[in-house]
C-alpha cells in the first residue's frame, strides 16, 4: 500500500467518527398535487447524511445537502460514537433553491448534553479545506451512510473532473468515488485529513459518476446561515456573452479577450460600477478573463473555471475591481460585490413558504418556478404562457386548482390562467386581491386574465 493511500485511509478512519447518519419526517416536496395545491401534503421519510464541521468555536453543529431536510417536519440525527441513539435536532438554516445544496442543522442544547454523556469519545469536528482546489487525479475518501444502512460507509475514488458555475449554478468537482442516495450531505476528504466539499449528487444512469460542492462554497453558506441571512452570492448583474475576432471593428479591440456585456440588469452589480452593454470586461479582481469567460492561467491548463465562479466567491459588500474596455480604451471601476437583483418570478421550493388564496373555488398562488415546471404535466400550452412572463420585475398570480362545481368550474375556468387584473385594477400580489375582495364583500369582483378570459365572481361575506 502506497504512503498516500494508508494516509488517506487513516484520515478517512479518524474522521468517520465526526459522521453522522440524518433521519427526517417532512413531507414530500416532489407530488404535483403538493405543488399545485399547498394544502395537500403527502408525508414521508427519508434518511441523509452530515458531519460535525469545525468552524470557531462553536458546539453541535453539522454540515448536510440542503435536500436533506428541506420541508423536514422532525430531525434527528445519529452517530457511531453513541451507538443506536438518536438525537433531536434544528435546522439553523439551508439553501432553499439547492445552489448549492447546503444546509446547517444543530443539536438541540438539551441533546447536546445528552450525547456528550453518551458519546464513548470527543466529538471529532471536521475541518473544511481553504485555498486552493484539489488537482484531477486527486485521490479522495466519500463518507456517509448509503442506502439506510446504520454505519457510515467509506468509499475511495480520485477527482476526475470539474464543471463550471453558470448564471444560476455553482461549480461542482466531478469523482468517480460511488456517492449512492442517503450518502448526499456527508464528506469528501482528502490525504491531509480536510474536507474539500460535501457528497452532493450522483448522476442517474452514469457510471461512477458523483458530484462534490467546494468546501470554498460551503463556508460561505455557513458564515450566511449563521448570521441568520438568506444564503446568497455575489453575482454579476447581467448578461455576458462570448467575444470573437468578428467584434474587433466595432468594439475597437485589436483581438477578442474579456467577455462582452450583453445586458445590464437594473439595481445590479455592473450597473453600480458604470458597466454599460458592449463594454468588455477584461479582469475582476485581478483575475483575466479569456473570450470565452474563462479564467487564464490561476487554475492551470486544465481548468474552466469561469467569471461566474469568480464572482460568487467574491463575499457580498466587499469592494470588487473591474478592468473593462470601452470603445477601445481600458478603463478602471469598482463596486460592492452585490446578489443579482430579486425578479417577480421566483423559487418557492418549502411547502410551507407557500402562500395561497382559496376563492370561488379556485387555488390562487403567486407564480413560481416550481409552478411552471409540474404545470406542463397538465397543460403544456399553459406552461408555454408563463415561460413568457419569466423575467418581469413584479409578482404574478395564477389558478392552480379548480374544485368541481365551483363558480370557478361552472365558467370552466382552466388550470395556468395569470390573474392580471380585479375590478379593473392591475393586480400582482395575494393582498392585493384580498384587499379588493372585502371590498366588495357582498357584492361581484370582475378578474381578468393575462389571455382575455374573464370572471365575475359572487364575493361571500366571509372576504
Amino acid at each position: 500500500m502506497s504512503r498516500t493511500r494508508r494516509k488517506l485511509n487513516d484520515s478517512a478512519s479518524k474522521m468517520m467518527s465526526g459522521v453522522v447518519q440524518i433521519l427526517v419526517e417532512g413531507y414530500i416536496e416532489e407530488d404535483i398535487q403538493s405543488v399545485l395545491n399547498p394544502s395537500i401534503k403527502i408525508p414521508g421519510v427519508w434518511s441523509g447524511s452530515g458531519f460535525f464541521v469545525k468552524y470557531k468555536d462553536l458546539e453541535g453543529y453539522m454540515v448536510t445537502n440542503a435536500h436533506v431536510v428541506r420541508n423536514a417536519v422532525k430531525v434527528e440525527i445519529s452517530s457511531m460514537l453513541t451507538s443506536q441513539e438518536r438525537f433531536d435536532a434544528d435546522v439553523v438554516g439551508l439553501v432553499k433553491q439547492l445552489e448549492p445544496d447546503v444546509a446547517l442543522i444543530r443539536l438541540t442544547d438539551k441533546e447536546l448534553i445528552r450525547f456528550k454523556k453518551l458519546a464513548i469519545k470527543d466529538i471529532e469536528y471536521l475541518e473544511l479545506k481553504e485555498g486552493r482546489s484539489p488537482s484531477r487525479g486527486e485521490a479522495i475518501k466519500a463518507i456517509g451512510y448509503p442506502m439506510g444502512m446504520i454505519e457510515p460507509n467509506i468509499t475511495g475514488g480520485e477527482i476526475t473532473n470539474f464543471i463550471s458555475g453558470s448564471e444560476y449554478t455553482t461549480e461542482r468537482f466531478v469523482t468517480n468515488a460511488a456517492i449512492n442516495p442517503g450518502n448526499s450531505g456527508g464528506p469528501s476528504i482528502n490525504e491531509d485529513g480536510k474536507v474539500i466539499g460535501l457528497n452532493t449528487a450522483v448522476m442517474i444512469d452514469a457510471e461512477n459518476i458523483g458530484f462534490i460542492t467546494p468546501a470554498s462554497f460551503v463556508k460561505i453558506i455557513i458564515e450566511n446561515l449563521l448570521l441568520l441571512n438568506e444564503p446568497h452570492f455575489a453575482d454579476i448583474g447581467g448578461k455576458v456573452q462570448k467575444n470573437a475576432e468578428n467584434f474587433n471593428p466595432l468594439l475597437k479591440q485589436t483581438q477578442a479577450k474579456g467577455v462582452i456585456v450583453s445586458k445590464v440588469l437594473a439595481n445590479g452589480f455592473l450597473e453600480a460600477a458604470k458597466i454599460q452593454p458592449r463594454d468588455v470586461i477584461l479582469s475582476i479582481n485581478n483575475v483575466e478573463f479569456d473570450r470565452h469567460g474563462i479564467v487564464i492561467g490561476k487554475e492551470g491548463l486544465y481548468r474552466h473555471k469561469n467569471i461566474y465562479d469568480v464572482m460568487k466567491l467574491v463575499p457580498i459588500g466587499e469592494s470588487t475591481d473591474i478592468i473593462y474596455l470601452r470603445d477601445g480604451v481600458i478603463h478602471k471601476t469598482k463596486a460592492l460585490a452585490m446578489r443579482n437583483p430579486e425578479k417577480g418570478i421566483t423559487s418557492i421550493p418549502i411547502l410551507n413558504d407557500r402562500k395561497y388564496l382559496e376563492v370561488f373555488g379556485m387555488i390562487i398562488q403567486p407564480l413560481s418556478f416550481e409552478i411552471i415546471q409540474v404545470i406542463k404535466e397538465v397543460d403544456p400550452i399553459a406552461q408555454l404562457e408563463m415561460l413568457q412572463t419569466i423575467d418581469q420585475d413584479k409578482p404574478m398570480l395564477v389558478v392552480t386548482h379548480i374544485y368541481q362545481g365551483s363558480q370557478a368550474d361552472e365558467m370552466e375556468w382552466p388550470l395556468g390562467e395569470l390573474i392580471i387584473k380585479a375590478n379593473n385594477r392591475r393586480i400582482h400580489t395575494l393582498d392585493e386581491l384580498n384587499a379588493i375582495l372585502k371590498k366588495n364583500q357582498g357584492g361581484a369582483v370582475l378578474i381578468e386574465c393575462r389571455s382575455g378570459t374573464l370572471g365575475y365572481f359572487q364575493v361571500s361575506d366571509q372576504h
